[in-house]
């Protein structure tokens, strides 16, 4: 097992999957511990995909935001834009696609944090949780249907 694997009880964030390279021989490792978690995406994708990507300055203005879910043991967000999917920080709640290089959104996370983490884990293998807010959950139930009032014929209608 390597030194920087995370137990089985963990549910992975931004802080935890996207880490520096390792260094070369002869040279310091790369610190990013300064870099908050929300841009820890930008970093990584310059050296594993070898992308270009400047962090996002601004915000989408009136943007409703984006929920973040569990998603087999990781924190994601899915763009709604292009629908690509990214690992978040639920410690800095934006969101920034690398994909399609949007400005900032606001990210939707849970109050209760830990108790969303422990649900998760409650069911072993696959590890899924759903903002119960978020109206993409498959899970979220279903609103009661109102039953429609009579229709009660006009009266200045003759009836057959």
């Amino acid at each position: 097992m390597a030194a920087t694997a995370l137990p089985a009880d963990a549910i992975v964030q931004a802080e935890t999957y996207y880490l520096p390279p390792p260094p070369r021989r002869g040279q310091t490792p790369q610190d990013w511990s300064q870099v908050p978690g929300a841009e820890l995406v930008y970093r990584w994708a310059e050296y594993r995909l070898s992308r270009r990507v400047t962090v996002p300055t601004a915000s989408v203005p009136d943007h409703p935001g984006l929920y973040a879910r569990i998603d087999d043991g990781r924190w994601l967000a899915e763009c709604d834009a292009c629908r690509a999917a990214w690992i978040v920080s639920v410690v800095d709640p934006r969101f920034g696609c690398v994909e399609c290089k949007r400005d900032w959104v606001p990210l939707i996370v849970p109050a209760d944090i830990q108790a969303a983490e422990a649900e998760a884990l409650a069911l072993g293998l696959s590890r899924f949780w759903w903002h119960p807010d978020d109206p993409r959950n498959p899970y979220a139930p279903e609103p009661p249907i109102e039953p429609e009032p009579p229709v009660e014929p006009d009266p200045e209608v003759p009836q057959p």
